[in-house]
């Protein structure tokens, strides 16, 4: 048989050689595009990395981080929504009625037929004009108590004299407390305004002595707000930095539904907590995942809402199978917060029985081995957090986020771009014990200025301000 000739075996290894070409190319093509995709995860990371550098540094927050979406949400209520319109005043309130005839036709001159009368009110602000008034006083010698005495009026704010008794009213001297506490106006800036709207005169100095003087009266109230707070079944703590002349520090915030009380402290640490809530919190304390309060031995409630951000941010840049974990563990968290809205619809064995069923997917999803250390390092959070995360099912006047106390501290952060903070430890205490009675009289409906003023006149640091109904009956 012939042998197979040099030229056919040539042709032979050319063959294979082809083949191999083809399938290194092959593989050389999916090895681009692999690195295609990658580089694309890279430069994502990169300009989330360098969106979130600039956002930190930026003066200003933007109103979103992120990317505007594609068809947003219409500002104002949805449709169907009830409408909401400024309530008409009440027939006693109508200091005056004016009637407007009509003669003729206010264009033309001519006649006018078939008249109908339409009612209009307008509610406005008189012009607001100083009242000064001069206390003339009394003192004399007390035989029986050998001492000097001296008459008061019941609306003298002090007995100061002399120099010193050109005085400011309490009136006047407590709606610049709510204008500086509570809505972050500067000592100048209200000044300004007394100057500007009321014709008063004021400086900044006097206003700082003034709101120092009406924080010492009103320590008695502070410290009964601290009492209720941690009689109450539900707290919701954030904290914020601030700086007292060069120094950090903290703005602490403990709040619910009807008390909130700030303080401002150069420690972060687990002792603030403890000076307000006390060492035995019966109730459910809701907060971040700050370290500080974690050796707390009280019910505690995790926000979900920081939680949900952080998934949602490392499922916008993982690939599809890291993803997997976000994703599953944002729809856990969701579904459960959707069980709460829904739980009031639901009978009791029925709310139970979707409960476990949501706890019994945590517990898998958490049970699993993550190789992202994206993954992994929020898995063990949640793992570390997990008796915390849905206190929220089982406890009704606890909420599943802890947006109650971040929107408690938005007010100190606007006053923090403005002032910078405290210049003394004076002035910190002065702002979080007014400003703790300002929200808290807000929260219930109470006129602050009027129980600020009421202070003022009485002089008494035991002194009880009604800012919160519970507190009423004590004054």
């Amino acid at each position: 048989m012939a042998e197979p000739s040099e030229h056919n075996q040539t042709c032979s290894r050319c063959v294979v050689l082809e083949r191999r070409v083809a399938e290194l190319e092959t593989q050389l093509a999916t090895g681009d595009g692999r690195i295609a995709k990658l580089q694309a995860r890279i430069a994502e990371r990169e300009r989330l990395l360098l969106e979130a550098t600039r956002a930190a540094k930026r003066q200003a927050a933007p109103f979103s981080r992120n990317r505007p979406k594609l068809e947003p949400k219409k500002p104002g209520r949805p449709v169907g929504h009830e409408a909401a319109q400024r309530p008409a005043p009440p027939p006693r309130a109508i200091a005056e009625t004016l009637e407007v005839p009509l003669a003729c036709c206010p264009h033309g001159g001519g006649p006018v037929e078939d008249l109908q009368s339409h009612q209009q009110t307008m509610t406005d602000l008189p012009r607001v004009e100083p009242v000064t008034r001069r206390y003339v006083t009394h003192s004399g010698w007390c035989r029986r108590g050998c001492r000097r005495v001296r008459s008061r009026h019941a609306h003298q704010t002090s007995e100061a004299c002399g120099a010193a008794g050109n005085q400011i009213g309490p009136q006047a001297l407590a709606l610049a407390a709510d204008l500086k506490h509570r809505l972050g106006l500067s000592y100048r800036k209200i000044a300004d305004f007394f100057e500007a709207h009321f014709g008063l005169t004021l400086c900044a100095g006097a206003l700082v002595r003034a709101e120092q003087r009406l924080a010492r009266f009103a320590q008695g109230t502070y410290q009964a707000l601290t009492v209720i707070l941690r009689a109450s079944r539900v707290v919701y703590a954030d904290e914020t930095g601030w700086r007292i002349a060069t120094r950090s520090a903290w703005l602490w915030v403990f709040t619910n539904e009807y008390v909130t009380v700030y303080l401002i402290r150069e420690d972060r640490s687990q002792v603030v907590i403890r000076d307000v809530l006390g060492n035995h919190f019966g109730g459910v304390l809701s907060s971040d995942c700050c370290l500080a309060y974690d050796p707390i031995e009280a019910d505690k409630q995790k926000c979900l809402g920081h939680i949900l951000k952080d998934l949602s941010g490392l499922e916008a840049i993982q690939g599809r199978n890291a993803a997997r974990f976000s994703h599953q563990a944002s729809t856990v968290l969701r579904d459960a917060i959707d069980l709460k809205r829904r739980g009031t619809s639901m009978s009791k064995h029925g709310y139970a029985s979707a409960c476990g069923r949501i706890e019994a997917r945590l517990d898998r999803l958490l049970e699993r081995n993550y190789r992202d250390p994206d993954n992994r390092r929020l898995a063990g959070r949640m793992i570390k957090h997990r008796q915390h995360l849905l206190t929220f099912l089982y406890e009704e006047a606890v909420e599943p986020t802890n947006n109650t106390a971040e929107r408690a501290l938005r007010p100190a952060v606007i006053s923090r771009k403005l002032s910078a903070g405290n210049r003394s430890p004076t002035g910190a205490r002065t702002h979080g014990i007014l400003a703790s009675l300002a929200q808290t009289a807000r929260q219930n409906g109470r006129d602050f200025v009027h129980a600020a003023a009421n202070l003022l006149r009485q002089g008494d640091p035991n002194g009880i301000a009604p800012v919160l109904p519970v507190l009423s009956a004590a004054v």
